[in-house]
């Protein structure tokens, strides 16, 4: 594996402009968390209208991902995101223009959330699957470092607290403003990108191409046992620590905001040092092998991160956790371009998307019933061990073949 620049991608113009736009847009993502559920309890004081208003924004993202997937592989993927984000970017400005002039209802969020939620069934497959139509192979690694560091800083660092700074001063409708504004540059750099060649447009119906992606899935040994493992990892592991953290804190360690902030700023820094390691290299060898290392790993990290008896413990488990979840990640997004052939691309990232997308919320719940029955340290370690089980796909027959072609593509290459 040799040494390579992280901002290598970067040289390309195409990519350039969509990292720029995605990361402003990632940014408003981050004040739009913030600003949602304080709108959603002003306006209703319910947790419950919160509950519905998440619920709206998941089924149709999970409903039409393999939509989204097959029209993607047929129609030009900047395009596709360029209208998603032109519709994400209308719809918010609406809802900040009623919060104004004081006439919002729970209604207005609840069509946000149901259009954002339509959005991302369509942007999620084209985003995953465009980077093979601007860049070369070579440089798949440096763009997936890149964009998960954006997300690490832009979303889930920069984004609140802009978010948590416009609220302060100028109220929600300055959030949801803001959050539209990013949209739009993001559409911008979209728009600005130069043309993107792609093949003619498919005939068939959009039910045969769903599928031919599900057929082709379930053919490719190393990414459909990957992704039911992967699914499995983030039910039972990854997606409830959202809500297990927390009551870690306050719970067990007996500690306040201020710990809680420690934690959540050891994840960001975990992820942003696995995307700043990881950019600085080409795609290993044996990566297969690699990705389920550091998903494994990520599970002990958590059972460690249950067994914490300090705020510092639990901090450098929570950091090393992230590091290992976004590490594997990065890999995985470089590995799906290489094997997948492009008009397919479209088709198995929503695939990908949807099972994780999927479990998610249900994991998330299944966590927070789990503490009440087996309390939070139990629950992080049970969760734990599980995903650290689900490292054992690596023995499925067939999961490992990516790694052997690559490493008999490299023998022959240095034979000649």
């Amino acid at each position: 594996m040799t040494a390579s620049h992280p901002t290598s991608a970067l040289r390309h113009r195409n990519f350039a402009l969509l990292w720029s736009g995605q990361t402003i847009s990632l940014a408003g993502n981050g004040v739009f968390t913030v600003a949602l559920p304080l709108e959603v309890l002003r306006l209703t004081g319910s947790p419950l209208a919160l509950s519905l208003i998440v619920i709206a924004r998941t089924i149709p993202a999970i409903l039409l991902l393999l939509v989204g997937g097959s029209l993607v592989d047929r129609l030009p993927r900047r395009r596709v995101m360029l209208v998603c984000d032109l519709v994400s970017g209308i719809s918010v400005g609406i809802v900040a223009v009623l919060i104004a002039v004081g006439r919002p209802h729970l209604f207005d969020l609840a069509c946000l959330a149901v259009v954002f939620g339509t959005a991302n069934a369509f942007f999620k497959p084209a985003s995953s699957a465009i980077t093979p139509d601007i860049l070369p192979p070579s440089l798949y690694v440096s763009a997936s470092s890149l964009s998960s560091l954006s997300q690490s800083l832009a979303q889930f660092l920069i984004g609140p607290l802009l978010g948590g700074f416009l609220v302060t001063v100028g109220g929600t409708a300055w959030a949801f403003g803001a959050d539209a504004a990013s949209f739009v540059v993001s559409a911008a750099c979209l728009a600005a990108m130069s043309r993107i060649e792609r093949k003619p447009k498919s005939s068939r119906r959009i039910v045969e191409e769903i599928g031919e992606g599900l057929r082709y899935c379930r053919s490719r040994p190393w990414l459909w046992w990957s992704m039911i493992a992967v699914g499995i990892s983030n039910f039972a592991c990854f997606a409830p620590i959202v809500v297990l953290e927390p009551f870690l804190v306050k719970t067990v360690l007996h500690s306040g905001p201020l710990a809680l902030g420690v934690i959540f700023a050891a994840n960001g820094v975990g992820g942003g040092a696995a995307a700043l390691i990881t950019g600085r290299r080409s795609e290993p060898k044996k990566i297969v092998k690699k990705i389920w290392i550091a998903w494994a790993a990520a599970g002990l990290c958590s059972v460690l991160l249950g067994l914490s008896t300090t705020v510092t413990l639990a901090a450098i488990s929570a950091g090393a956790l992230w590091f290992f979840v976004t590490y594997g990640n990065i890999l995985w997004f470089p590995l799906m371009q290489r094997e997948v052939p492009s008009d397919l691309l479209g088709r198995a990232s929503s695939v990908d998307w949807m099972i994780s997308i999927g479990l998610t919320p249900l994991g998330i719940v299944a966590g927070g019933a789990a503490i009440s029955l087996i309390g939070v340290r139990s629950t992080l370690i049970v969760g734990g061990l599980v995903a650290f089980a689900m490292g054992l796909v690596l023995f499925v027959p067939g999961v490992t073949e990516p790694d052997r072609e690559k490493s008999g593509s490299s023998e022959i290459s240095v034979a000649k």
